[in-house]
C-alpha cells in the first residue's frame, strides 16, 4: 500500500523556489521526494534531508543571539527549530528537549538530516546543550550546521576534539 502526502509550501529566500513535498509512505520504509524548480523553470528532484540542509546552509554566516530564532540570530535550538518549521516539522526550543524527538540513532548510522546533540560547556554534566543538523551522508565523516556562540551558524566535524568529547546522540526525526 502506498499513501501520497503533498505539501505546498512558500517560497522564501535561500529555499530556491520549493513548491510540493510529495512523501510516499510504505508499509515498512518511506522515501521523500521534494519538486523543486531552478531558476531556468526546470523541475529537479531533491531528497527531503537535502532541502533541510540547503535551507540550513542558506543562513551560513548568521549571528549568534541567544534564545534568537530569526532575522537578529540564532541560538543552536531556535536554528534548528525554525530550519525544520519551513519543512513543517515542529521542534521544541530547547537542545535537551529536541534529544527527546524521534529516535536514536548510532552515530556511525547517521544520516543527513538527523540532530546531533552535545553537552554544554561544562564538561562534568551529562545535559545536552547544544544541536546541530547532520549534513553529511551515510559513510562520510559527520559533518553538522549549528549556531554557535563564538561563530553563529557554521559547519564542523564531529571528530574535531571539540565536539568528539562532547558528543551525546544522535536523533532522527523523519
Amino acid at each position: 500500500m502506498t499513501i501520497w502526502f503533498v505539501f505546498v509550501t512558500n517560497c522564501i529566500a535561500g529555499a530556491q523556489g520549493i513548491k510540493d513535498t510529495l512523501l510516499t509512505v510504505t508499509d515498512t520504509a518511506y522515501t521523500d521526494t521534494l519538486a523543486t524548480s531552478t531558476s531556468s523553470g526546470k523541475l529537479v528532484s531533491a531528497t527531503l534531508a537535502d532541502s533541510i540542509i540547503a535551507y540550513a546552509q542558506s543562513f551560513s554566516g548568521k549571528r549568534y543571539r541567544r534564545g534568537g530564532t530569526g532575522a537578529k540570530g540564532f541560538d543552536c535550538s531556535g536554528f534548528t527549530m525554525i530550519v525544520f518549521h519551513k519543512f513543517g516539522i515542529k521542534l521544541p526550543h530547547t537542545s535537551a528537549g529536541q534529544g527527546l524527538v524521534g529516535y536514536e540513532v548510532n552515530l556511525r548510522n547517521a544520516r543527513k538530516g538527523d540532530l546531533i546533540l552535545f553537552r554544554g560547556r561544562n564538561m562534568r554534566s551529562r545535559r545536552i546543550g547544544h544541536v546541530g543538523i547532520i549534513i553529511s551522508g551515510k559513510g562520510e565523516p559527520v559533518q553538522f550546521i549549528h549556531s554557535s556562540s563564538s561563530e553563529g551558524v557554521r559547519t564542523d566535524k564531529a571528530d574535531s576534539p571539540y565536539y568528539k568529547k562532547r558528543y551525546v546522540k544522535t536523533v532522527r526525526i523523519f
